[in-house]
């Protein structure tokens, strides 16, 4: 697994595809030995006690998964594309013009078994991770990204979208549409009883569509993708998706028009946990700037060097801004208790 993170920065101009191809004979290894319980109760207890380890390998593997995921579906889109056009241009287009085409339909194929192969594997390493490890996968910093990516490549699968992945023979690329979409949807099974990933799938405002989430249920029963447990646990999980937008909407409106210095710069949410960035001053939630450095070792400001241990708590009354404040009141005395408990955040100081 150190090797995995290792090879991210391998010194050569083809780093960033070479990562690939290490890390697909990595996952071989994992494979094979991740049916020895010796082994996966290690990577528990390891887990346990070196969480920041974790927390950069379960982001630089999501990283992979969304990038080959979206190289491979966005091959499959030119490839039904282009065949479309050269099956109905006739004498439209010139000789010349069909050749260059028929040129970008054959680039558009090897991308796609390319990129394919490596979403098998990677999809698959993500399945086993959550599984084992849903604890790494559900920390702030990794939460939203994780349940947005899978939000959307679901609706990329189930939905309308999906016209665009029906290729002519799609095991001449690796592309098992039925198996990538059980295992995409036992990923949510894995870390159905993770309350802050249930929140994240809720609060995607981008791909988040209740209707995804039937239309898979519809299929994995016609196809028997999933037993009659697995489909209940589904059932189960698409309620608690509800129940959660449906409170986390009421919510938000019972906060009405929310302040821009409330606002984390980057994401736009409201800041849980604000944080003082040390060079360039700008407040940002603690979470968002976690995740934005497991990428990227820079303030996003000003792209100076920044480490999460030099952030700055956001009660720092030396903070040369102005010394910490209460924060005013949104609702009336006597307000419901229930709101009160789940915005006690608005009552901290924190600075102008």
């Amino acid at each position: 697994m150190s090797f995995f993170i290792e090879c991210e920065f391998m010194g050569s101009h083809t780093q960033f595809f070479d990562k690939f191809n290490v890390r697909f004979e990595i996952f071989a290894i994992i494979k094979t030995i991740w049916t020895n319980p010796v082994y996966r109760d290690r990577l528990l207890s390891e887990a346990k006690v070196n969480l920041d380890f974790f927390v950069r390998f379960v982001n630089l593997l999501l990283n992979d998964v969304t990038f080959v995921l979206d190289e491979s579906f966005t091959s499959f889109k030119r490839i039904t594309d282009l065949t479309r056009e050269l099956a109905t241009s006739g004498s439209t287009i010139t000789e010349e013009q069909r050749k260059e085409k028929e040129s970008e339909l054959e680039d558009a194929k090897g991308r796609a078994k390319s990129y394919m192969s490596l979403t098998n594997e990677t999809v698959h390493m993500l399945g086993l991770f959550t599984s084992a490890l849903g604890d790494a996968f559900t920390m702030p910093e990794i939460v939203q990204r994780l349940a947005d990516m899978l939000d959307y490549n679901l609706d990329a699968m189930v939905s309308s979208k999906s016209e665009s992945l029906k290729v002519g023979n799609p095991t001449e690329y690796n592309f098992n549409p039925r198996q990538l979409l059980s295992e995409i949807v036992s990923v949510y099974l894995n870390l159905a009883d993770k309350e802050n990933f249930v929140l994240a799938v809720a609060r995607d405002g981008r791909s988040y569509k209740p209707a995804n989430f039937l239309s898979a249920k519809r299929i994995l029963s016609e196809k028997s993708l999933k037993g009659p447990e697995e489909i209940a646990r589904w059932d189960k999980l698409m309620a608690k998706f509800a129940i959660a937008k449906q409170e986390d909407d009421e919510a938000e409106a019972d906060l009405g028009e929310v302040p821009d210095e409330f606002l984390d710069p980057l994401m736009y949410t409201i800041m849980e946990d604000p944080v003082i960035l040390p060079i360039s001053r700008n407040i940002i939630d603690r979470s968002t700037i976690r995740s934005h450095l497991l990428s990227d070792p820079h303030d996003p400001f000003n792209r100076v060097p920044l480490k999460i241990e030099d952030v700055l708590p956001g009660k720092q009354d030396s903070c040369d801004r102005g010394a910490s404040t209460n924060i005013y009141s949104y609702r009336n005395e006597g307000e419901d208790p229930s709101f009160q408990a789940r915005k006690t955040w608005w009552t901290e100081t924190r600075i102008r």
